[in-house]
């Protein structure tokens, strides 16, 4: 998001408590952060928004890979040029979004959007000491990713965990059984989401389908009521526990760790 929209929002919340934010107020910031997606539209706009015409260029740097990304040919940012939802639509009771692939299900190279380098490209992150970072605890159980034109600002209590941002764009789990390659963009329909609190901030797990699999048995969820129980205790309990292979302590969950649905993972997104 522009510097601008972050200022509206932090105005918007300036003198308030989460607990005290009115209706009219949450009406506010998802207008807000509307208008900033909308002004940045006329990059790739969601009406003309075609998965099939991104590509993505890989870019060897002393071994460790960097994939950049380009939309019919010309450079893009997947994190600001590509859009957040994948049609124009004001259906509040459905939202399909824009998903970026950065760890495939059953690998371990842990991926991200680079938030600084140009254009924004896909790397891998690295530990203090510079070492490329790996899951230690496992291959990833999950497609893990982010949604376009998101942002969780660290200065911004949310209004479900009353904690900041952990300042990256709002973190994607894609439940489909086949794989994703790296660095390839879905639509994905939102269907749940897991409240994850990660050092004390807010790190929102959304939980998403690929609208696009017609083989997999997911393209028929809605809601996470769908999805198999044991399929969401699954992934509720590989990101509870994945950073205590590394030392660190258990990540909690808002909510008791329940998932909460799909309309309140809309509204959530569309906060970001």
């Amino acid at each position: 998001p522009s510097s601008s929209s972050e200022k509206h929002n932090k105005l918007l919340f300036n003198q308030r408590s989460p607990a005290a934010m009115s209706k009219r107020v949450a009406v506010l910031l998802v207008v807000s952060a509307t208008t900033c997606r909308l002004a940045r539209a006329g990059r790739v706009a969601a009406a003309r928004f075609d998965p099939a015409l991104v590509a993505t260029v890989e870019e060897p740097a002393e071994g460790d890979p960097t994939l950049h990304f380009t939309y019919a040919g010309k450079p893009i940012s997947p994190w600001h040029d590509l859009p957040f939802e994948t049609a124009s639509s004001d259906d509040q009771e459905d939202l399909v979004a824009t998903f970026v692939c950065e760890i495939p299900r059953a690998t371990t190279a842990k991926m991200e959007i680079h938030k600084r380098l140009a254009g924004n490209p896909v790397v891998q992150d690295r530990f203090k000491d510079g070492s490329p970072r790996f899951y230690k605890y496992g291959p990833s159980v999950v497609n893990y990713g982010a949604i376009a034109q998101t942002w969780e600002d660290p200065d911004l209590a949310d209004p479900d965990t009353g904690l900041g941002g952990d300042n990256d764009p709002i973190d994607v789990l894609q439940l489909n059984t086949r794989p994703c390659e790296r660095g390839a963009v879905q639509r994905v329909r939102i269907v749940g989401a897991l409240a994850l609190v990660d050092g004390g901030e807010t790190d929102w797990k959304l939980l998403v389908v690929d609208v696009d699999d017609a083989d997999d048995a997911a393209l028929a969820w809605r809601d996470v009521t769908d999805v198999p129980r044991a399929r969401v205790d699954e992934v509720r309990e590989w990101f509870r526990l994945y950073k205590t292979a590394e030392g660190k302590p258990e990540n909690r969950y808002a909510f008791d760790g329940r998932a909460v649905d799909a309309a309140h993972a809309r509204r959530v997104a569309r906060l970001t």
